[in-house]
């Protein structure tokens, strides 16, 4: 795929969530109604079953690995420790929906869709568990980047975890026995 600009592909996969959503039944509207993001989510979803309303986060990727929209910061304390106390009330502050990841890859004429559909107690769980293997398991010679951002691996959304090596010890996927692609349940999920 060409190379296309973050907020061009933010509104691809807000768009195509927004479809499949429609696809399946579901009453939907885009948050977004200006260039500018509601911040926390971007779509409002309704299920007309159960009349239950969520608001959703999409993030879009033609690269592999997510950006989650949060830096390593809040992670660390006032003298510059790990802090995942504080990580943990930073985040759950900050996820108040489930969250759809959309990879998109093919061609600009051929695109192909994979969608990872997270509840928010799956997505917390996530970002902490790789937050606290990244900042506490690794071996470094130089002084992380407390600005640097949060990424989410497709690979991690595919279960998967990374192997210990001699840089760093094993992350074991908090989600490695749940299948996440097209589980579109879990936004009805807690």
């Amino acid at each position: 795929m060409k190379n296309i600009s973050n907020q061009s592909k933010g509104a691809i996969g807000e768009y195509i969530v927004l479809s499949r959503l429609l696809l399946l039944g579901y009453d939907a509207a885009i948050a977004n109604f200006t260039v500018n993001n509601v911040s926390g989510y971007d779509i409002f979803c309704r299920n007309n079953k159960t009349g239950m309303i969520r608001t959703i986060q999409v993030k879009t990727t033609t690269g592999g690995a997510f950006h989650v929209g949060m830096s390593h910061a809040p992670f660390f304390d006032k003298e510059g420790k790990v802090d995942m106390v504080q990580g943990r009330r930073f985040v759950e502050s900050k996820i108040d929906s489930p969250w759809i990841f959309v990879d998109v890859s093919g061609t600009e004429l051929q695109p192909v869709f994979r969608f990872f559909i997270l509840s928010r107690k799956q997505i917390i769980d996530l970002i902490l568990t790789s937050e606290e293997w990244y900042l506490t398991g690794y071996q470094r010679n130089k002084h992380l980047s407390k600005s640097g951002n949060i990424l989410i691996p497709r690979p991690w959304l595919e279960g998967a975890g990374v192997k210990a090596s001699s840089k760093h010890i094993e992350f074991v996927n908090p989600l490695a026995s749940v299948r996440l692609e097209d589980e579109w349940d879990n936004i009805w999920k807690d």
